[in-house]
């Protein structure tokens, strides 16, 4: 694993310090960000509510004016000679709408009043919905949005009955009101940059968008999807939502109201980043803040990391030059700090090694001297030393035990207690065979001390010996036992000149017996008896 440098590592400290910082940061702008996005939400419902009340006040409008123009004389006539040069007029001082017309029983047009566009073809509108809403209701109906025919405009219409004599309608007049219209109605309105304001109708399809001023029919339809709308419209209670703007295809943050006493909806809506944009900066402004201070930190801990990194380096130096035998290795280090009291403490610490150092030597060659020593006067006893290991093993002998095994090299040694016997014969004096557990070495390693224990021996050219063996355990500190110690002395010649001396002595007394009767073994007198 690679190691870190202390710049790195000084670095990565600063970095974790300022961690709790940034998390706070964006636990905070996230925060302000649910708290903006709802201020935005509850916002954007009063307006909507606001905006509502006004489009019911425009549908009203509408009706009213229907009503009035329902009512003329004239109306009664159903002749277009005498209704189109009369509406057309009409519309010239209206401009709120645009154009009136009026309708027959059956959905005849009767009377054009559009200035702009020709009455023939006359149209026919007898299976449009809201027409024949109005017949069979006898009561003004605002249609819902519309493709105005001849125009290729969204559009509403408002339409009202044409009441006979007798009270029930003969036809309908219709003012229509063209979507740029109506949405030309809210562009003085004080609303947000990109902001938008849309009317739906119980379809949720647009009459009018402030931001499509020329809303196609097509267009209309795009918000027909729209799960909060449908809510508004269905519920008749205000909703706030998150959506995708089917127009622009942009995240925006909308409310929808519903308008008093018609299926409709109104709803307003702002791009999600033009509405957040000052939060979003002030977030910049935060992080491009933060990135200061952390870059400030990064060339602070730079600095301090190579006002310590030298004296490190220089200590490092040093312990690397003690470790190639320099005994005093240079340290000059003066920071003032717990640093110049490190390489104080590094420079008595080489003093103090180097002193030890000395000591050492003078140990070691001493010891060496008394090894070599050890090593002659183990080399000069006649008796064979040998030393075994726990499993029993011999590992260790001097030149008198290679002569007893008749050995010339260490690789003998090492045999196993079962094949000493096998090699060696040993027996007991008497001539039996030796158990294992009866070795000399087996009983030294098995704690016991002893002295003077005889054994007989086959060397490996065939002389039979007779030998004394004296062994301990050898123990360490603890008083485990970690060798075996035995020494053995070939008693062999000393049995024969023994036994020979016996055996000469015991011929002489016999001999000395038959010269002389009167003396005993001993070579003294008899006494007599009796």
């Amino acid at each position: 694993m690679p190691r870190l440098r202390i710049h790195a590592k000084l670095l990565m400290a600063f970095i974790i310090v300022l961690l709790p910082v940034l998390v706070l940061l964006i636990a905070s702008f996230l925060s302000d960000l649910r708290r903006t996005e709802k201020t935005i939400l509850e916002t954007q419902a009063m307006t909507a509510r606001s905006v509502s009340v006004q489009i019911a006040e425009t549908f009203d409008n509408a009706i009213g004016f229907g009503w009035a123009v329902a009512q003329d004389p004239l109306m009664q006539t159903m002749d277009p000679r005498v209704l189109d040069p009369h509406l057309q007029e009409m519309v010239k001082h209206y401009p709120l709408y645009d154009s009136i017309a009026v309708y027959d029983a059956k959905g005849s047009n009767r009377g054009w009043g559009d200035p702009n566009q020709p009455a023939t073809p006359r149209l026919h509108i007898g299976d449009r919905e809201y027409f024949r809403k109005v017949m069979e209701t006898n009561a003004p109906v605002i249609s819902k949005a519309l493709e105005l025919k001849r125009l290729k405009h969204t559009g509403v219409v408002a339409s009202i009955p044409i009441r006979g004599p007798e009270g029930r309608p003969i036809g309908v007049v219709n003012i229509m009101i063209r979507s740029d219209q109506l949405a030309h109605r809210f562009v003085d309105a004080h609303l947000q940059p990109m902001q938008t304001i849309f009317l739906a109708d119980s379809n949720s399809r647009l009459a009018f968008h402030t931001g499509a001023s020329h809303l196609s029919y097509q267009q209309s339809g795009t918000f027909t999807h729209l799960d909060a709308l449908q809510k508004a419209l269905t519920e008749l209670s205000p909703q706030a939502a998150q959506f995708t703007n089917p127009l622009t295809g942009g995240e925006n943050l909308g409310a929808f109201a519903p308008v008093p006493r018609y299926p409709w909806a109104v709803g307003i809506s702002i791009p999600r980043d033009v509405a957040l944009a000052p939060l979003f900066a002030r977030l910049r402004l935060q992080l491009g803040a933060f990135a200061g201070i952390l870059l400030l930190n990064s060339l602070l801990a730079l600095k301090l990391a190579r006002s310590y990194a030298r004296p490190v380096q220089q200590l490092q130096a040093a312990a690397q030059a003690l470790t190639h035998g320099e005994r005093e290795p240079p340290v000059d280090i003066h920071t003032g700090d717990e640093l110049e009291e490190l390489g104080s403490a590094f420079r008595g610490m080489a003093a103090e090694v180097a002193r030890r150092e000395v000591e050492v030597k003078a140990l070691y060659k001493e010891a060496e001297e008394q090894a070599l020593q050890l090593a002659a006067i183990i080399a000069s006893v006649p008796d064979a030393i040998f030393l075994a290991s726990l499993d029993g093993r011999v590992i260790g002998t001097n030149p008198a035990g290679f002569r007893l095994l008749g050995l010339r090299g260490t690789s003998g040694l090492n045999m196993s207690l079962p094949e000493y016997l096998q090699r060696y014969d040993i027996r007991h004096p008497a001539g039996q065979p030796m158990e294992a557990k009866e070795l000399p070495i087996v009983r030294a390693l098995a704690g016991e001390t002893f002295t003077g224990a005889k054994m007989r021996l086959r060397s490996l050219d065939g002389r039979e010996l007779l030998l004394s063996s004296n062994g301990a355990p050898v123990r360490d500190a603890a008083g485990q036992t970690i060798l075996g110690l035995i020494v053995i002395r070939d008693i062999t010649r000393r049995r024969q000149e023994a036994e020979a001396f016996q055996a000469s002595t015991k011929r002489l007394d016999q001999e000395q017996h038959a010269e002389h009767p009167g003396l005993n073994l001993g070579g003294y007198p008899v006494p007599r008896t009796g």
